[in-house]
């Protein structure tokens, strides 16, 4: 993760030090903006989920013709469980996070497509639900935990003179937790769990 994260600290320094650059997601004063893709499971959650889907609703900060915004997202993911955890579990389990972040985002503007970086902290609840195979008791437990996340878009104005985007941005999420109820049980577990939710959407 060391070169990812020096090469989101680049871009950003670059960004600075583009002259005539604004917010990559709009022109100052507020915005908002919806978004949706899908959920990337992946290290220790990678043995045991399955691709998840996602939905978010956001809140953007621009600050006149500065190259810095800010951005609060709603989201919600939702995973499934893999058929090879039937051997434990009844059907299929799920995990449903809903979490809230505040995050920062670097770019230019005025190009026909504008780079940006984005990255900061949230509250994350995950909720996981399942049914033992042995005990055949359903099981429900949820967690609300610290976490972050970094990563990197592309913005397109929806016309030359919009202040409008569409955008497409993959985030790298790292969230800390005891144990994840579904790994624990099967895999080694850990104290993070790790996703990349890959995004499309719109600023207004």
């Amino acid at each position: 993760m060391k070169k990812y994260l020096a090469g989101f600290v680049l871009l950003a320094a670059a960004a600075l030090c583009i002259p005539g650059t604004a917010s990559a997601q709009g022109t100052g004063g507020f915005r908002f903006g919806i978004s949706g893709g899908a959920t990337f499971p992946i290290e220790d959650q990678a043995d045991v989920y399955k691709t998840g889907w996602n939905g978010s609703a956001m809140f953007v900060v621009n600050f006149g013709d500065a190259p810095v915004g800010l951005r609060f997202d709603g989201s919600y993911h939702e995973l499934k469980t893999k058929t090879e955890l039937q051997a434990f579990f009844l059907g299929s389990g799920e995990t449903r996070i809903i979490s809230g972040t505040a995050d920062v985002v670097i770019g230019p503007r005025h190009l026909a497509v504008e780079p940006y970086f984005i990255g900061g902290v949230g509250a994350y609840d995950l909720r996981f639900r399942g049914q033992d195979i042995n005990a055949s008791n359903t099981f429900s437990s949820s967690t609300t935990r610290f976490g972050w996340n970094a990563g990197l878009g592309l913005a397109f104005p929806l016309g030359s003179h919009s202040n409008s985007r569409f955008f497409i941005e993959g985030r790298y999420t790292s969230i800390a937790v005891d144990a994840d109820s579904f790994s624990n049980s099967v895999h080694r577990g850990g104290t993070r769990f790790v996703i990349i939710p890959v995004n499309t959407g719109f600023i207004f």
